[in-house]
């Protein structure tokens, strides 16, 4: 099974969930910042209303009032604390009034944005007033702190210096009780864990959509090229709805229904195409075995009339009777001959199942060459049989292959003026387990312009004749068929020479079994 991981499923569902996790870490991480602006800033603005309010008493010296004030509003609700210092770090005001009088320690971390250098600092951005941390007493406070600037109306003699020579009065420190430590339903861990609720979510139906709808769907797909791989033209894809898979789901039904119609018309085209070519082979082959047998017609005709003759003249003498025995006898091996030739040529047009067999390919040459000897004395051809494979046995169809070498031999012929020479040769591949047979002529050649198609159905370069240009490619597909190779050696003006290659690894069951395609020919 292909691993999950591969899976395009599997990829678009690791991408959402990275998207969306990404999408909300960014719009949580985004609203808590906001958030915690927004209080932070509320926090600064409740300072300065504070200061607003305390301002006139402050100014008129009333210290009862705005200690009352400070003691009013710091008990409160929200509030964890509200003091106000001197310009010394002294708490003069407190809603603890444990407080008043402390010293405030300059290098306290919540100090320490103001008294960071040798001087304090005077102009502290509203960004920087606040502060969150976590009281003795496990609560979590926001504090935040405002100046108190020296105005012109309180540099009163005996009051204060005036502004040019001190800007800073004291400051105001507020601090506000926002929930305890140790609460996970703080407004941080909340925003995290609806996230992530909503991630999960998210992903959860995008999972299941994503497995309907894209992933079973695409397994489906992926399973018809599988089916027809192995040949099943009548497998389709059942896929519904409108979409792009749909689509390309019945664009592939529609193109193996095509490509089953296709094959179907191969098969006939291809059957036709044997029996032409076959047709046309024994148009040739009558001619050859009309004339093969009319010699010994000849003879039997001329022996039965001698026979008839002196049978009418009276009784026979015995030497007589001797003579008309031998010449009977000399009919019988005659008519012998003929039958032999004549189940030689059935033998070789018999449109039977083709079927594996165990064979011997010199048994094959034999049988070949005597159904074209003729051929050959007609044209004065020579032939040169040298059988030096150890093993000439492997599987195959004997009728077939007996097809491919007459064909071969009489291609020979034809590409021959009187006098050539045949050469049927056959030795071992060793290196491929193999028999390899070669039917070399000494003739034309074949022209290097056209020896890529010479394999073509209905191709043929014998004008005049009566040729459909089928031989070489019925050759071809029984090459095919025996998972053999066949190889083309030509030099126009010196011959050609066809090498077949037949493995013997191809091993039948028990009984025979019909013939399967094999391995692809390479291009002569």
């Amino acid at each position: 099974m292909k691993n999950i991981s591969n899976s395009l499923a599997f990829r678009l569902l690791c991408t959402l969930l990275f998207v969306s996790a990404l999408v909300f870490v960014s719009l949580t991480l985004f609203i808590i910042r906001a958030e915690k602006e927004h209080i932070t800033g509320e926090a600064v603005r409740t300072n300065k209303l504070l200061l607003r309010s305390m301002r006139q008493s402050m100014l008129l010296n009333r210290q009862q009032d705005v200690s009352h004030t400070v003691d009013t509003l710091g008990s409160g609700p929200g509030f964890y604390g509200l003091r106000i210092y001197d310009k010394d770090g002294k708490i003069v005001f407190s809603a603890k009034r444990r407080e008043i009088g402390r010293k405030a320690n300059k290098k306290a971390k919540e100090c320490i944005v103001c008294h960071s250098g040798t001087r304090p600092r005077e102009d502290i951005p509203e960004a920087e007033r606040t502060r969150i941390f976590v009281s003795p007493d496990g609560y979590r406070i926001l504090g935040a702190f405002e100046p108190i600037h020296n105005e012109a109306a309180c540099s009163a003699p005996g009051c204060h210096p005036p502004p040019s020579r001190q800007k800073i009065l004291g400051m105001l420190d507020s601090q506000f009780n926002v929930g305890t430590s140790n609460n996970i339903f703080n407004s941080l861990n909340l925003m995290i864990l609806y996230s992530l609720g909503a991630i999960l979510l998210i992903e959860l139906f995008a999972g299941l959509f994503i497995i309907r709808n894209v992933h079973m769907r695409l397994v489906k797909l992926v399973e018809g090229p599988r089916e027809v791989k192995k040949g099943n033209l009548d497998f389709r894809i059942a896929v519904e709805g409108n979409d792009e898979i749909a689509d390309v789901a019945r664009s592939f039904n529609s193109m193996v229904a095509s490509l089953e119609r296709a094959e179907a018309e191969n098969r006939e085209l291809s059957r036709r195409v044997v029996h032409s070519e076959k047709m046309a082979s024994m148009g040739k082959l009558a001619a050859s075995v009309a004339h093969e047998i009319n010699n010994p017609l000849s003879g039997v005709l001329a022996y039965a009339r001698l026979i008839s003759r002196k049978m009418s003249e009276g009784p026979m003498t015995e030497a007589e009777s001797k003579e008309a025995l031998k010449q009977f006898d000399a009919c019988i091996g005659e008519i012998k001959r003929c039958g032999n030739i004549v189940r030689k040529l059935l033998r070789f047009s018999r449109n039977s199942e083709s079927v594996v067999e165990k064979v011997d390919i010199h048994n094959i040459i034999e049988k070949s060459l005597l159904i074209t000897s003729h051929h050959f004395q007609i044209h004065s051809i020579r032939t040169i049989i040298e059988l030096e494979a150890k093993d000439p046995a492997f599987f195959g169809d004997p009728n077939q292959i007996e097809q491919v070498l007459v064909a071969l031999f009489m291609n020979a012929v034809e590409a021959m003026p009187p006098g050539g020479a045949l050469t049927v040769a056959t030795s071992d591949a060793e290196e491929r387990n193999a028999l390899r047979v070669r039917v070399a002529d000494n003739g034309r050649g074949i022209p290097p312009e056209i020896r890529a198609n010479i394999f073509e159905p209905f191709f043929t370069t014998k004008e005049g004749e009566h040729s459909a240009g089928l031989g070489l490619s019925v050759v071809y597909g029984i090459m095919l068929k025996h998972h053999g190779q066949i190889e083309v050696e030509s030099e126009p003006g010196r011959g050609t020479a066809f090498i077949l290659t037949f493995p013997r690894e191809i091993t039948p069951n028990d009984e025979s079994r019909p013939l399967s395609g094999g391995a692809i020919l390479p291009d002569p």
